[in-house]
């Protein structure tokens, strides 16, 4: 017979699991409606380890299906027990939980939809103001990282494009440098989404 507590205490330990491996890409979109931009980036040393979570989530909340689902015991007269259950222990809540689990572990590949889509502008810039630079951005660690930045970028006036790369840490951006500087992009990013801009 298997233990309600320890049950519930899989199911949390599953979840806990599945919403830490997804921290890093979770909290860039939180913090457009918040100020945690800071946070987002310190949370980067969890990406690597988001493998390793995402096999400990998938092993736990295994271990907790095999626990709910294994054939119950008999008892002296040989029939099967019943046991009652509260919701928080039942198939339906491990139901819930697992699909809440796959939903945060595979965040990073649909959390674009959460942002909104900073469009590219269409600026006449005179060809001797149209400047394109490359800042290098520490903390980004996926997909979502470089939405951020290119939000962060295309809200700042006079600049016409921007395109990152979170494995190459870099953004391009192209912009009117009689509207903006370098300096005042760099300070944008930093401000708005929490990365380190290297000098």
């Amino acid at each position: 017979m298997s233990d309600p507590k320890s049950n519930k205490a899989l199911m949390g330990t599953g979840i806990l699991l599945a919403i830490t491996s997804s921290l890093c890409c979770i909290l860039p979109i939180l913090s457009i409606f918040g100020a945690i931009g800071g946070l987002a980036s310190s949370l980067r040393w969890v990406e690597p380890l988001r493998p390793y979570l995402i096999i400990a989530t998938v092993l736990i909340l295994g271990f907790a299906f095999y626990q709910a689902y294994k054939p119950k015991r008999a008892d002296d007269c040989g029939c099967a027990a019943e046991e009652k259950k509260g919701f928080m222990v039942s198939k339906n809540f491990l139901w819930v939980i697992t699909i809440v689990s796959a939903l945060l572990m595979s965040f990073p590949y649909y959390s674009s939809a959460f942002l909104s889509k900073s469009e590219k502008k269409n600026i006449i810039v005179d060809k001797t103001n149209l400047q394109e630079s490359t800042i290098h951005i520490e903390g980004m660690n996926c997909k979502a990282c470089e939405e951020h930045v290119n939000n962060a970028l295309l809200k700042q006036e006079g600049v016409i494009d921007a395109t990152s790369d979170y494995e190459k840490g870099l953004a391009e951006v192209k912009y009117d440098k009689t509207k903006v500087t370098i300096e005042q992009l760099v300070s944008a990013t930093e401000r708005e989404t929490g990365y380190k801009v290297k000098p």
